[in-house]
């Protein structure tokens, strides 16, 4: 049954991330984080793997069908992300080390605490945004690259830091700041995640994370892998394919009803880590 709810998470959340542009990590890691029992590395291994195949996949059919992609923006912000998130990971890392050299008993359930209320911060500001500046026409429309590489090496630093693809922020960002509408700023944001994503993966493999850690075992097995990896290209396909026909408003509700849920899971993983925390204490 557990594999049950990972497989239906992980289609949903692909399916949605193809759809809107936000990858599916951002609800992926949250979720796990709740229902599973898999260790950290597996989770961001899960989340980093379909969304970047969900990504890949569903640029890849949009670039076949000549859908509008704006690559000068979307390739600054990219390669920004890639230079962020080695910072962003170099802050994850201290943050980490600090938090289990004083508490090593209880240190990741504090480093999930934290992922997840920055999670939650930050969708409640693009939902306020959404909901109330956007309907007022706030928005610019950025030329500068030198800017635009500025606000890519930010969001790479949060979104690795948090363990997400970050696609919820940065369509919510193209939007803000290139004056574009939903459905053109989910593509670019697909793009921009496979930058991301892909650098985030090499470093992986630079940074022997599949030696240090356990890939498979009996909760994650290779063949659920392969299944996860198997929707993902489902997701993309048919996320792309949505995408151009649906409406911008249609694809604007799917938008920040993922949002919403994404805040109502990440403030439930703080809530019941926070309360574990403090029966620990007891």
């Amino acid at each position: 049954m557990h594999f049950v709810f990972v497989i239906i998470i992980t289609f949903i959340a692909t399916l949605l991330g193809s759809l809107c542009g936000i990858g599916g990590g951002i609800i992926i890691k949250p979720m796990l984080d709740a229902i599973s029992s898999f260790s950290p590395f597996q989770i961001a291994l899960i989340s980093m793997s379909c969304v970047l195949t969900t990504s890949l996949t569903s640029v890849l059919k949009h670039i076949y069908h000549k859908t509008k992609i704006s690559f000068k923006e979307a390739t600054t912000l990219g390669i920004g992300g890639i230079l962020g998130g080695l910072l962003g990971s170099f802050l994850f890392d201290f943050v980490k080390k600090a938090i289990l050299d004083v508490n090593p008993n209880n240190g990741h359930n504090i480093i999930i605490i934290i992922q997840n209320a920055g999670i939650a911060f930050f969708m409640i500001l693009v939902l306020i945004y959404m909901l109330f500046l956007k309907k007022r026409k706030v928005g610019f429309h950025l030329k500068n690259l030198i800017f635009v590489g500025i606000i890519g090496l930010l969001l790479g630093m949060i979104s690795v830091f948090l363990d997400i693809g970050g696609g919820a922020i940065n369509v919510c960002i193209f939007i803000l700041l290139f004056s574009m509408d939903v459905k053109l700023a989910s593509i670019n944001s697909l793009l921009v995640i496979v930058f991301s994503q892909s650098a985030k993966f090499v470093q992986y493999i630079i940074r022997g994370n599949f030696t240090k850690n356990v890939t498979f075992d009996t909760i994650l097995t290779w063949w659920l892998f392969v299944i996860l990896i198997s929707i993902s290209v489902f997701t993309g396909l048919l996320g792309s394919h949505l995408n151009r026909k649906l409406k911008s408003n249609h694809i604007d509700t799917c938008y920040e009803i993922s949002i919403v849920a994404i805040i109502i899971i990440a403030g439930y993983n703080v809530i019941s880590k926070l309360i574990y925390l403090s029966n620990q204490t007891e």
